[in-house]
């Protein structure tokens, strides 16, 4: 009976720990209304895809792109849905997700980073 329990307790915190970090395939981008909440991939790919997700209740209209300005593809995406986009995605180059309406700030892609917000919590 004891080893049931030293069992049970160990795979929960097995569990609680595995759950801990977030993580992807895919770079997975979930816009709110008041944030933006991305989960990121834990290693680059030579082919990106990206997940836009849409929790507001307006559509959704965004951009990807380079720090050099180079638009690798569009998203147009109703409330409540989704849409993904794969890019070729190289070392040494910046890439961003720019919400374009409703506008915000534009959010930096970053691989191996764990999920973050912007704006950060507070």
């Amino acid at each position: 009976m004891k080893i049931l329990i030293i069992l049970t307790v160990l795979m929960g915190l097995n569990s609680k720990e595995a759950m801990a970090f977030e993580r992807s395939e895919a770079f997975i981008v979930k816009v709110f209304h008041q944030k933006v909440k991305v989960l990121s991939p834990a290693v680059m790919k030579k082919m990106q895809a990206i997940i836009v997700e849409n929790k507001t209740l307006v559509k959704l209209i965004g951009k990807v792109e380079n720090h050099r300005g180079k638009i690798l593809g569009f998203v147009s995406i109703a409330p409540g849905k989704f849409q993904s986009l794969e890019f070729k995605m190289n070392k040494g180059i910046k890439y961003f997700f720019i919400p374009m309406a409703p506008a915000s700030q534009e959010i930096e892609l970053l691989i191996g980073k764990k999920s973050y917000e912007i704006p950060p919590k507070k």
